[in-house]
């Protein structure tokens, strides 16, 4: 609120509340609120008001942002999805991308790695491409972000809003690069008639959300047994030191864990305490005594929990803003420090931004926002990766406190508790990102504006491994140096006109744009460095005297830009955009460098119709149609050209070098082209108290840039080429309810609907299959397709019968207690014919509801978040892990024995690798339901925060992630194909303080 005809004003609390001085008790205040009838009173001499404000149903008149400006959402024809400030500050994240899962529908969101710094997978509607870029285009404060660089950079407490442009209509002003979507990131700035001071931090602590089960140290050395059973390598089927001396001898200490389980007569000459056998145990065993052992008793070593901690992580961020009618201005300076719950991982960031608008007069304003940034990450090792490969009955140190580098005696499992600080992966960057612009009102429809943002990154990447790591083994050091340099800029000319003519409202945009990426690294490494301290700052320090590997490289892409848009509405019922693109890319072949984005949108605002006007039931009601074309061109610089591979041969005596191709030119290689048709409904019921969103969509990509298979006579393997086609069609739903609003309680519901349905529909063979590269007509671009798990091979009559067939054909190594898989084509023979489609990493549907509950200054939000129907393949922790070998440390897994004929997991069998058709093993469901955040929070009475001159204290407590419901039996199934995935769940507790 402002009071009338000053600049004196304020913002009231969460629950509605606030504190003005005011320089007349007679003044008049302002309130205002978007989408609400703005409302003037008189103070008459009163010390306190209360005011309600009335929906303003007929103008609906949230501004939302689009492409190279802003809308009335009521006008909006496109289908786009927005996040605000709130939901974004509701949630304790790192970034904006994290920002946004479970709040947009059609915006699938998988966390591939949960290292500090790293940041998700966001795919928009789908995956289109299957070799080209997915990633959707960033823009930040009107300026489009280079392909490939991270919004990691930015400071999700700096952020206003996020857009998320979805369909054709959205997208194709962006042309070139919108196929994939476009991300609108909105910066905070300056208000007018406020000033604010603000703080905002928090402390998190962090732990893991779910560990592995393992097999603990009694029921390893019974597994180790049982797989030397397997193979006549273990005569007894009960524990006995004689054989178990010779198969845990490997290490001392191994055998003195296993030792442990036994009571002792002579421990020395490996003389056992005895005892009679229980009826039971004699039949199975032919013996009338045993040694007293008890597996619970066998020392286990807790390698999980020396890989992790509860880590720390805190984020501090001061603000100040205000301004007049002239100028606004906005300076931020934000810190994080994130430690990861896996040893040896942390990321930290420092954010600097400055942003000014000046209004030089009534023709002329100027503004831009400065953002800076440092900030280091230690990528660290996979800790836990390397722990829970360790043998539990192991240990790290001798009695005498020494390090031991291959615990168990095996040459292929190397200690890892000294990597945190003997492995170094330390990866530094510094970005300047700026946006500036400047405007020319001409007159009040007409005028022009620049843009021009400047993006500078340099990153740095050091590693170091000790020779005491486990990378190194005890050999010599390594280190490795390497620098990246990115430099881009946008520069925009735009021109804008707006006018009204009684029924006709007419708005038009054109632009002229230039974007230049440069990019440059370089790198060199060496071995056996003098001293560890140095790191990999003294690379030439080396004792071999030159450096064991070096390199460069360099790129350059440029694109030119024309663009025009119309925006036609007739008695603010009907409603037309079209939008035209012209986008020439450097990284395409000449002749196929320009290509042309044209897209069309329809809507109708049928609550405006006269047969509408006494239907009191909705406030809001318009149906949306559009249809258009987009582009990728997103291949790697140079790729259409041909490049020269080095190639040594003999010259005589001597080594000389030579040049040869190395890929083949590619003059045709033009743009990726989707076409996209759109259909959505708004609507509002009951004087807004149900308000959602439907669409409808189906994308087809065509001209696929992919690597075509050529024949080899040519001298080369594939070439890129244009050919081959996908399809994306889903439905998407949005719902918000104020479901209760009584008094000072409020209780409301968001709901978030997304089911996409992904295919590929031709080939460069048209519609045939590519199984080397599985892609499947009619299946999603990442698919898995592999043998059927089928069971376990029992010894039963039936079953031995049926094997007796597959040995006849080939299958002589199968018998009882070994993995099952599908005959599919019913041959009796087992190969790759019997390979089917088993699921892909795409959900079935993926949602989420959040409802938020308040009473006063109280206010309690829980958000549940699903992804249902994907499959998951962890690769790591499920085919190493249940290698089933008796060689290396195991999953916790019913396996089979001939005393427990399990059909989950095969027989132990020492003299093995891995089972045979063990992959048949590494497929699960990965459906989940998370409780993504659970959100409390107190906001002070103002007559308390007014006594010390604040205006605003906020107090609050989130659980991030604390409770994860599904089947699937590893880690988190949320980044499982990402196979780092030891994710966390958290406890924050931060304030928010506004003076």
């Amino acid at each position: 609120m402002l009071v009338k005809g000053t600049t004196i004003g304020t913002a009231t609390n969460v629950d509605g509340s606030f504190a003005l001085t005011v320089p007349d008790r007679n003044a008049t205040l302002v309130f205002s609120y978007v989408g609400y009838v703005a409302q003037e009173v008189a103070l008459n001499n009163r010390a306190s008001v209360s005011v309600t404000l009335q929906p303003d149903n007929k103008a609906l008149k949230e501004v939302v942002v689009v492409g190279y400006g802003t809308q009335n959402k009521s006008d909006v024809t496109g289908a786009l999805s927005s996040v605000t400030e709130e939901q974004i500050q509701e949630v304790p994240v790192q970034n904006a991308t994290q920002a946004l899962q479970g709040r947009a529908a059609g915006v699938d969101i998988a966390q591939g790695t949960y290292r500090p710094g790293e940041m998700p997978s966001i795919r928009i509607r789908g995956n289109r491409s299957l070799l080209a870029s997915n990633e959707p285009l960033y823009v930040v404060d009107g300026i489009p972000l280079a392909q490939g660089s991270s919004i990691n950079d930015f400071n999700p407490q700096d952020i206003a809003s996020i857009e998320i442009l979805k369909d054709a209509s959205s997208t194709a002003i962006y042309g070139a690069r919108g196929a994939n979507g476009v991300v609108l990131i909105t910066t905070k700035r300056g208000r007018q008639g406020v000033t604010d001071v603000s703080y905002h931090g928090y402390v998190s602590f962090d732990s893991p959300l779910r560990k592995l089960d393992m097999f603990d140290g009694g029921e390893f050395a019974e597994f180790r047994r049982e797989a030397n059973r397997a193979i006549d390598g273990y005569s007894t089927l009960y524990p006995n030191p004689a054989d178990d001396f010779k198969i845990f001898n490997q290490d001392p200490n191994m055998w003195e864990s296993v030792a442990m389980g036994y009571e002792w007569v002579d421990l020395e000459n490996k003389v056992p305490a005895m005892r009679p056998t229980t009826p039971e145990e004699k039949a199975l065993y032919g013996v009338d005594e045993i040694p007293i052992y008890n597996g619970s008793n066998v020392r286990t070593t807790n390698w999980q929990d020396m890989a992790l901690r509860t880590a720390v992580t805190q984020n501090h961020e001061v603000s100040i803003s205000g301004g007049n009618e002239k100028v606004r201005v906005l300076f931020s300076g934000g810190y994080l420090d994130q430690e990861g719950i896996q040893l040896g991982q942390d990321y930290t960031r420092y954010n600097a931004r400055l942003s000014l608008d000046y209004k030089v007069n009534n023709f002329i304003t100027v503004g831009g926002s400065n953002n800076v940034s440092l900030s280091e990450q230690n990528y660290g090792v996979n800790m836990y990766g390397k722990a829970v490969d360790q043998i539990p009955i192991a240990v790290p140190y001798d009695a005498d406190g020494n390090f031991i580098l291959l615990p168990g005696g095996d040459i292929n499992i190397v200690n890892p508790v000294l990597d945190p600080e003997a492995i170094v992966n330390e990866r530094r960057t510094t970005r300047y990102f700026g946006s500036f612009y400047g405007e020319l009102k001409f007159s009040d429809a007409l005028k022009y504006r620049v843009n021009f943002g400047p993006d500078f990154r340099h990153r740095r990447t050091g590693v170091f491994q000790a020779s005491e790591s486990s990378e190194r083994q005890g050999g010599t050091s390594y280190a490795n140096n390497s620098q990246e340099q990115r430099f881009s800029y946008v520069l925009e000319n735009l021109l804008f006109y707006d006018k009204k003519l009684k029924d006709h409202t007419i708005g038009l945009t054109l632009l002229q744009s230039i974007q230049n990426d440069r990019y440059e690294s370089i790198g060199v490494s060496a071995i056996d460095l003098p001293y560890d301290s140095q790191l990999f700052y003294n690379i030439g320090s080396t004792n071999i005297g030159s450096p064991n590997g070096f390199g460069s490289n360099y790129s350059l892409v440029k694109l030119m830009s024309f663009m025009g848009r119309a925006n036609y509405s007739f008695k603010d019922r009907y409603l037309v955009t079209l939008t035209g693109r012209y986008d020439g890319s450097s990284v395409l072949a000449p002749g196929n460098k320009w290509g042309f984005f044209p897209s069309v949108a329809l809507g109708w605002k049928i609550l405006e119709e006269p047969f509408m006007q006494n239907v009191s039931m909705f406030n809001q009601l318009k149906l949306r149609y559009s249809y258009g074309l987009t582009g990728n061109s997103a291949v790697g610089p140079y790729a259409t050209t041909g490049t020269l591979g080095r190639t040594p041969y003999s010259w005589g005596d001597d080594a000389a070098f030579g040049y040869r191709p190395a890929t083949i030119p590619t003059p045709g290689l033009g743009w990726e082209k989707t076409r996209q048709a759109n259909l959505g409904l708004d609507f509002g019921i009951l004087q807004g108290r149900i308000q959602g969103t439907v669409e409808v969509y189906r994308m087809n990509t065509t001209d696929l840039l992919m690597e075509r298979a050529i024949p080899t006579a040519s001298g080369f393997d594939n070439v890129w080429a244009n050919v081959g086609a996908t399809r994306n069609s889903g439905i998407e739903a949005s719902l918000s309810t104020i479901n209760v609003e009584a008094g000072n309680f409020a209780w409301s519901t968001d709901i978030v609907y997304f089911k996409n349905k992904e295919e590929i529909t031709e080939l460069y063979g048209g519609a045939n299959d590519d199984v080397g590269n599985r892609w499947f007509i009619g299946k999603p671009v990442n698919v898995y397709y592999d043998y059927q798990f089928d069971g376990i091979w029992q010894d039963t009559p039936e079953d031995v019968e049926v094997l007796t067939r597959y040995r006849e054909n080939g299958a002589n190594t199968l018998q009882p207690g070994m993995i099952r898989v599908a005959d599919t084509n019913g041959d009796n023979k087992f190969n790759a014919d019997d390979y089917v489609y088993l699921g892909s990493t795409v959900p079935d549907w993926s949602g989420s509801i959040n409802n938020t509950f308040s009473y006063k200054g109280l206010k309690l939000s829980v958000l549940v978040y699903a992804r249902i129907g994907q499959m998951a393949s962890a690769n790591h922790y499920r085919a190493t892990l249940a290698s089933l070998s008796g060689r290396f440390p195991n999953l916790d897994v019913n396996y089979w024995t001939p005393q427990n004929p399990s059909n989950e997991y095969p027989q132990p069998r020492f003299n093995q690798e891995f089972p045979e058709y063990y992959s048949a093993l590494m497929y699960q469901d990965a459906s989940f339901v998370k409780i993504r955040n659970i959100a409390l929070s107190y906001t002070l009475p103002t007559n308390l925060v007014s006594k010390v001159k604040a205006k605003t204290i906020n107090l609050y407590f989130n659980a991030v992630n604390p409770f994860l419901f599904t089947d699937f039996n590893l880690l988190d199934p949320e980044g499982a194909n990402g196979g780092d995935n030891l994710s966390a769940k958290s406890f924050v507790f931060g304030t928010r303080i506004t003076l």
